[in-house]
């Protein structure tokens, strides 16, 4: 359980700001039991949520690829961002917003269903590694493109990459790299992945899984930086080509990988100059 002086004081639920004690949803909330909720989840540098608007359309489409009909607008959303931030006097932060459907009814579908949204701030935590994160490939594959909206960050996409997540962590890794379903490279569990060969980056199509916002603004600071960007199908025989390698993501923002074990063989990267670059000018672009 988040201890309260874990979490920010005021929750921002249905257009009211509710004390974090009182912030409860019923036990029988129809997105509890089938998985029918999407999220966001954003960070706030100086009291300013960064690509707040980006965020905010990604949660309204991925609700609406799930069929929700969302009573807020775009605006309406990051109004209700900077009451968080204003109320909680927020400086650095993780923020979580939520749309969920409500307790109304059990059955798959029901037309009287109740769309919530919740917006709750927690202060953020240091996640980077010192010595960079290493990797094994996980077992299990992403979906096929065409049997879920990949582009919706909902709470099911997420069932897979919890249990690979600590299937890596029961072996000794800290993450899992996960294949698309044809065995191409996707990305990992929550994060984006590059590779770094002749200061080239590579990366995978983002069209079989969620295409991050970091990755996005990852993409377009290496261009700026006069980078070549080559988004590509990756196979995993491709890796030991490659001189670096580091994860893209809203909390991580840019983290080196040290290492990925393939199973017959454990792939070393010590080149992380130009993810440090990256890394620096994200750092940088984020505070502006």
């Amino acid at each position: 359980m988040i201890k309260l002086e874990q979490v920010f004081w005021h929750v921002w639920i249905n257009g009211d700001l509710v004390p974090y004690q009182f912030a409860r949803i019923h036990v029988l909330t129809h997105s509890l039991h089938y998985s029918g909720s999407v999220f966001e989840g954003e960070r706030a540098y100086n009291g300013k949520v960064f690509k707040l608007k980006e965020h905010t359309a990604r949660l309204i489409k991925s609700a609406e690829a799930l069929g929700l009909k969302v009573p807020y607008n775009v605006d309406e959303i990051i109004k209700a961002h900077e009451l968080v931030i204003k109320q909680n006097n927020i400086k650095d932060a993780y923020i979580r917003s939520l749309i969920w459907c409500g307790d109304e009814s059990l059955n798959i579908t029901n037309q009287y269903l109740s769309t919530n949204l919740l917006i709750a701030g927690i202060p953020s935590m240091p996640r980077s590694f010192e010595k960079g994160i290493n990797l094994h490939v996980g077992r299990w594959r992403k979906a096929m493109p065409d049997s879920t909206p990949v582009q919706s960050k909902s709470a099911a996409q997420y069932n897979m990459a919890i249990t690979s997540k600590k299937e890596a962590k029961a072996l000794g890794y800290d993450d899992a790299l996960l294949l698309d379903y044809e065995g191409y490279i996707a990305e990992c569990t929550t994060t984006n992945i590059f590779f770094v060969k002749d200061k080239i980056l590579y990366t995978p199509i983002a069209d079989r899984f969620l295409n991050g916002i970091t990755r996005q603004t990852i993409i377009e600071i290496a261009q700026d930086l006069s980078l070549e960007v080559k988004e590509e199908r990756l196979k995993l025989e491709q890796i030991e080509n490659f001189t670096g390698c580091f994860v893209t993501g809203t909390a991580i923002e840019v983290q080196n990988i040290d290492s990925i074990d393939l199973g017959n063989k454990k792939i070393i990267f010590d080149d992380h100059k130009i993810a440090d670059r990256l890394k620096e000018e994200y750092g940088r672009i984020v505070r502006e």
